[in-house]
């Protein structure tokens, strides 16, 4: 893979390496790796992937910023810098177009109260990036190195100084922030449909066409899941739930796509859930941070740094592992 540098706007190619980032026992090597405890300076960050999932488990990095880092000021670049910035097909996620790229950053970073300012061109010489991370160790996978299981929200953290001893005290599970009116709003959604009712969401599609369908292996996340059978559901599905176990499992169930709301709705209504069971998707990962539980289905050997604390994974052996 390759890895890049965001300098006077531009991008520069750093060259073929393993795996992004930089080793913690090499940190102290970096010339600008740790911010002073007292850093009252302007934090400029970029993504460089901006699907559903990519945009959600990076989410928390600003809240945890404020929170070591008190009196940082965080600058994110304007949709206009992206779309100048980025080539057209590294935006045009799964062949959506490249505004699917931009609308995604509203959907789960909208209405960020920790994000300061929105950058043009030539206002900051260094940019940080996602590319910019420093992993504990790297192990073999099959034939690829890639990190020990950490999330990247802590890899991207620990890049800027944080510690062991900080993650145990700031949470890094994806953050949404949404405005009073949506809440007004989606709160009597889910009032007209399960009123005062303990209630969950699934999810059993996927964007990758490789994982469309219902997979063959999904009765470990029935199993995984039998405490929270019966309860009512919201759910976004690519088969009919009705004419499978899951429509036994869950017989109390409100399709979302009846239901004529918006993405940045249905996020609400996942992230006040009491319970998220889903193949593994981006829009699940997005919500895990707001006190559900979340299970989910993994088509992998591994989730790597896509892990988030918290979450219940389910691999398609049958095996378990929580982070």
């Amino acid at each position: 893979m390759r890895q890049w540098l965001v300098y006077n706007d531009l991008r520069y190619d750093l060259g073929e390496i393993d795996y992004l980032g930089v080793s913690k026992d090499n940190l102290h090597n970096i010339k600008d790796v740790h911010l002073p405890e007292d850093y009252d300076g302007w934090f400029p960050f970029m993504s460089m992937c901006y699907t559903l999932g990519d945009l959600g488990i990076r989410s928390s990095i600003f809240e945890a910023l404020k929170q070591k880092y008190p009196r940082i000021k965080i600058a994110l670049p304007t949709k206009e810098y992206i779309t100048d910035f980025f080539p057209p097909q590294e935006l045009n996620i799964y062949g959506y177009g490249e505004n699917a790229a931009i609308d995604n950053i509203d959907k789960i970073w909208g209405n960020n109260p920790h994000i300061d300012y929105y950058f043009n061109k030539g206002e900051f010489d260094r940019i940080f990036t996602d590319h910019d991370r420093c992993y504990t160790s790297l192990i073999h996978d099959g034939d690829m190195i890639r990190s020990c299981d950490e999330p990247l929200a802590e890899q991207i953290l620990r890049r800027w100084g944080f510690t062991d001893e900080d993650f145990k005290k700031i949470n890094t599970q994806p953050k949404l922030y949404f405005t009073q009116e949506e809440i007004n709003k989606n709160e009597e959604v889910i009032k007209k449909y399960v009123g005062s009712s303990t209630y969950g969401c699934l999810l059993f599609a996927s964007r990758i066409p490789e994982y469309q369908g219902r997979w063959d292996y999904d009765s470990f996340l029935i199993k995984e899941t039998e405490e929270y059978h019966n309860n009512p559901v919201f759910y976004y599905s690519d088969f009919d739930i009705n004419q499978t176990e899951w429509g036994k499992c869950f017989p109390n169930s409100f399709n979302f796509k009846n239901l004529n709301l918006s993405i940045r709705d249905q996020l609400y209504i996942k992230y006040r859930a009491n319970f998220n069971i889903s193949y593994q998707a981006g829009i699940t990962d997005s919500v895990c941070g707001g006190g559900t539980t979340s299970i989910v289905l993994c088509p992998y050997n591994s989730i790597r740094e896509c892990c988030i604390r918290g979450v219940k994974y389910v691999y398609k052996d049958g095996t378990t592992k929580q982070f």
